[in-house]
């Protein structure tokens, strides 16, 4: 049934994602103590236009050069990537999305290799697996979709199985099943107390630094009480 997935749905997902992100990034303030590497990286992404495919090759540029400054900072990595899936999923058919899902998939071993005992880093890591996954089917839903939607499920279930806690790995992978659920007809795969599980991860989350936080707006903006 898998066959049936439409762009429409994850295209309006992610470019609200999109919105998110870029906000997130560009508010984020620091004190004078904070560490060198959180303060290149608040700057750094306080620069970038995430709807914009040069200003998003400049910026994975910088963070490139973070993660080759910082080889054991996992941070630079997943927000590279991050701005390159979400890219590739807001404007599939544009030419820079197949470059940035070609180097979003060795950034993902690299992030994965980074951080195999933490496992905040680790389950971060695992919904960014997912969403690339979710970026592939977005490329050409009617051949990826069958393809790709059981990777896309499983990585998301993997970053809740290593923190549970973790609400965007909870989050993505209720949108997604939801999403399947509104085009295909068929009942949702979703647990029936999985919303108030989410409701209640964000607002039990304290945000530190530029660790993930992103996806509580994501809720409102889907129409998802």
């Amino acid at each position: 049934m898998f066959h049936l997935l439409k762009l429409g749905l994850m295209r309006t997902l992610i470019s609200k994602l999109v919105v998110i992100v870029a906000l997130m990034c560009a508010t984020s303030v620091y004190a004078a103590d904070v560490q060198p590497m959180e303060k290149a990286l608040s700057n750094t992404l306080s620069k970038v236009n995430a709807e914009n495919a040069e200003s998003i090759v400049v910026g994975m540029d910088a963070l490139d050069r973070l993660t080759k400054q910082y080889p054991n900072e996992w941070l630079p990595l997943y927000y590279k990537t991050l701005f390159a899936l979400q890219y590739a999923v807001h404007f599939p058919q544009d030419s820079h999305s197949g470059l940035f899902l070609e180097s979003a998939k060795p950034d993902l071993e690299a992030l994965q290799a980074l951080c195999p005992t933490d496992r905040i880093a680790r389950s971060e890591a695992l919904v960014l697996k997912g969403l690339y996954y979710t970026a592939l089917i977005v490329q050409n839903p009617m051949v990826n979709g069958k393809s790709y939607y059981m990777d896309a499920i499983i990585n998301y279930k993997s970053a809740i199985g290593v923190n549970p806690d973790n609400p965007r790995a909870h989050l993505l992978l209720y949108i997604f099943f939801d999403n399947m659920s509104k085009i295909t007809g068929q009942p949702s795969m979703n647990e029936p107390k999985e919303l108030t599980t989410i409701k209640q991860l964000y607002a039990s989350e304290q945000p530190q630094g530029l660790l993930p936080s992103w996806g509580k707006e994501l809720m409102n903006l889907c129409g998802i009480k």
